[in-house]
């Protein structure tokens, strides 16, 4: 599931992409909304199941080990996104495309009988994402696919190896500091 979010002048951000197991509209458990945050796109086909706030509200209440669980969710959810807003204040652009595509290669998993991670997202998509212009995000997906980091082909990234993004990513991180230091 894709989660984007559109403001009052018609731009548009993506907020996360969900997988497998995923907790999406937990907004709507407060008594103070009733409405969604996000909106929601099926990127692979998924089941979705919609779980009324009353009863979500009174199986937590009866079942302590559940709302332990829902808790934690919570926490991870907004460690996630602590986590967003330090990639977007404290990264490039290149670091934040390497990251969010390993994540999410993880979240897709390996493709079937060819070799690599099939991402179906455009480059725009991944633009809002990361928060950059789709001309800078297009340049540095470029610059990675003659490292051999990325294959591009029309609404379709592929990853050959999740690893070798985040040992990039690794290595341009300690580049970085190092020419900070001298």
């Amino acid at each position: 599931m894709k989660l984007t979010r559109t403001n009052e002048a018609s731009d548009r951000i993506i907020l996360s992409i969900t997988g497998p197991g995923d907790l999406i509209g937990e907004e709507v458990m407060s008594a103070e909304s009733s409405a969604y945050q996000a909106d929601a796109e099926v990127l692979t086909p998924a089941s979705l199941y919609r779980i009324p706030r009353e009863t979500l509200q009174k199986t937590l209440a009866q079942n302590g080990e559940l709302a332990a669980a829902m808790i934690d969710f919570l926490l991870n959810r907004r460690r996630m996104l602590a986590q967003k807003v330090e990639l977007l204040c404290l990264h490039d652009v290149e670091y934040r495309i390497l990251y969010y595509l390993a994540e999410l290669a993880h979240l897709v998993g390996p493709g079937g009988a060819t070799e690599g991670y099939h991402l179906p997202i455009t480059q725009a998509e991944l633009a809002d994402l990361i928060g950059a212009t789709r001309e800078t995000t297009s340049t540095t997906l470029n610059q990675l696919e003659r490292k051999g980091l990325v294959k591009l082909s029309r609404r379709l990234l592929t990853i050959p190896s999740p690893s070798m993004l985040l040992n990039a990513n690794t290595a341009a991180t300690a580049a970085t500091m190092k020419a900070e230091t001298a």
